[in-house]
């Protein structure tokens, strides 16, 4: 009977642990049209989107850019189904030499992607 018991014990711990954040919405506005903000629950456009993040190689700076960002975009991310999602801003520049940046104004990082993942990026949004 003890043995269920801690069983019981550990499992109900090993449950209360999970912190792992799961993006579940990505928010965004295109700045040339100003045309409102548009939604993405499409699971596999989300997954598509923070795979091609996860690729960006972050620096810790503070930027300023010399024109109004192309894109905003906002994650939601989902921690625990009781609470509500956190949010992560991202402000996108589309450049003609067709590389990508992108700045995280709240963590004061600034990344890159190459022309492969930034048509993959405009593909997911669309």
């Amino acid at each position: 009977m003890k043995k269920w018991f801690v069983m019981l014990i550990v499992l109900i711990s090993l449950v209360g642990c999970n912190n792992e954040k799961k993006l579940v919405r990505v928010d965004y506005q295109i700045s040339e049209n100003h045309s409102g903000e548009h939604i993405i629950t499409d699971e596999d456009r989300i997954q598509t989107i923070a795979s091609i993040f996860e690729k960006v190689k972050w620096e810790n700076v503070k930027v300023e850019m010399s024109r109004k960002e192309d894109m905003q975009l906002t994650f939601f991310y989902q921690y625990d189904p009781n609470e509500p999602e956190r949010l992560e801003e991202y402000k996108i520049w589309f450049n003609k030499d067709m590389d990508t940046e992108i700045v995280d104004p709240n963590k004061h990082r600034y990344g890159k992607l190459d022309e492969a993942d930034a048509v993959k990026l405009r593909e997911a949004i669309k």
